[in-house]
């Protein structure tokens, strides 16, 4: 089996990754070419994922990884000025477990490199999908130029500010949210700077009056990019049982929680359960995935509905947006974290659950942290 896989973006790495490593123990290996545009730069910011990642990496690439990938270990996540109760509420990783920061850049040249794939440089612009003689194509272009045939995610924020700090010695091993009265900026600390993005609603906050909240917050002199965007998700992922969306080209939500890239990879398995194992059909794993993130906008709806410690115009809108539609699965976990009672959505070998990438101490530390004091 043949799968083309267009793009080297992060969701092109990670696919190229997964179906790499796990197509080595098939009776007859899969071949896999990554067809990508030297000239498409990825978006100067800083990055942050969850614990999958790094174990993929050293499954797909050998255990030096550790010592030629340029990354920063990320511990957890320090949410700050979020809720009312607590200014800072550290949501840690698992004794032993880490996940890492990372230049976008750095990952495509370390995976390009690295990888015993077949890339072919060529221009993206490919106009049929029929010109690819593979039995399945994988596009991860990034944004789609249309967004017809998409339908919107609910989220508060349309805009991000970019900038960047020296690197500081003896820095937080933790991604740094910090809630603003504008909305709520990320903090990465990279190998060679900071990555700092501050994002807001430009429908309620002027761009010109967030790039100065933003240069006030951190004592910067200027900013190095804006952009709107929009947070959308494909009505249908998959193209005539052939062509299959992935990373930006499939949905776009937020970086809080850092949920793109896991999720881009639970979206690979899914893929391999339908196509390699057989054990589903491609609409069932298609199903799978909009749960899983229908499932996500809940989870961070979550974070705005219990607030900041600002009382501001988006803060009011904010809540207001996650009330409404924040979905309600979550109640039943709430409700039995305040009882004391095990949490169930579907069961795991621990006898944890599973709500998208979150287990039940994912959602009673952020449960605690927004209502009792410490």
């Amino acid at each position: 089996m043949k799968i083309s896989i267009i793009g080297k973006g992060n969701a092109g790495c990670v696919s190229a990754l997964h179906f790499h490593y796990w197509g080595q123990f098939l009776n007859t290996p899969l071949e896999i070419e990554v067809i990508h545009d030297s000239k498409i730069l990825p978006v100067p910011v800083g990055q942050a994922t969850t614990l999958p990642l790094p174990r993929l990496l050293w499954q797909a690439l050998g255990a030096d990884v550790t010592s030629k990938f340029s990354y920063t270990q990320k511990t957890g996540i320090m949410y700050e000025n979020w809720g009312n109760k607590n200014k800072l509420i550290m949501h840690h990783f698992p004794f032993g477990s880490y996940s890492i920061h990372f230049n976008p850049s750095e990952l495509q040249r370390f995976v390009l490199d690295n990888l015993k794939v077949n890339f072919i440089e060529k221009d993206e612009n490919i106009v049929t999908y029929d010109e690819i003689d593979s039995d399945y194509i994988i596009d991860c272009r990034g944004t789609p130029k249309s967004f017809k045939g998409y339908d919107k995610l609910i989220n508060p924020l349309n805009h991000v500010v970019l900038g960047s700090l020296p690197v500081k010695q003896d820095d937080v091993t933790w991604t740094r949210t910090i809630a603003t009265k504008d909305g709520w900026c990320f903090y990465i600390p990279l190998k060679d700077r900071v990555s700092l993005g501050y994002n807001f609603n430009d429908k309620i906050t002027s761009t010109k009056k967030a790039e100065n909240n933003f240069k006030k917050l951190f004592d910067l002199e200027k900013t190095n990019a804006h952009f709107a965007f929009k947070q959308y998700v494909a009505k249908n992922p998959v193209i005539n049982n052939r062509v299959i969306l992935n990373g930006n080209r499939f949905f776009f939500l937020e970086p809080l929680e850092a949920t793109a890239v896991n999720t881009y990879q639970v979206w690979c398995q899914y893929i391999w359960d339908a196509i390699i194992d057989k054990t589903c059909t491609l609409e069932h794993s298609t199903k799978r995935i909009k749960d899983y993130i229908t499932k996500i906008q809940s989870f961070i709806l979550w974070h705005y509905e219990t607030g900041s410690t600002y009382k501001t115009p988006f803060w009011s809108y904010a809540k207001k947006l996650a009330k409404n539609n924040r979905g309600k699965d979550l109640d039943l976990i709430i409700k039995n974290i305040k009882n004391k009672k095990q949490p169930y959505l579907r069961s795991t070998t621990n006898n944890d659950i599973e709500y998208a990438q979150w287990e039940t101490w994912n959602v009673k530390l952020w449960h605690e942290g927004v209502t009792k004091k410490k």
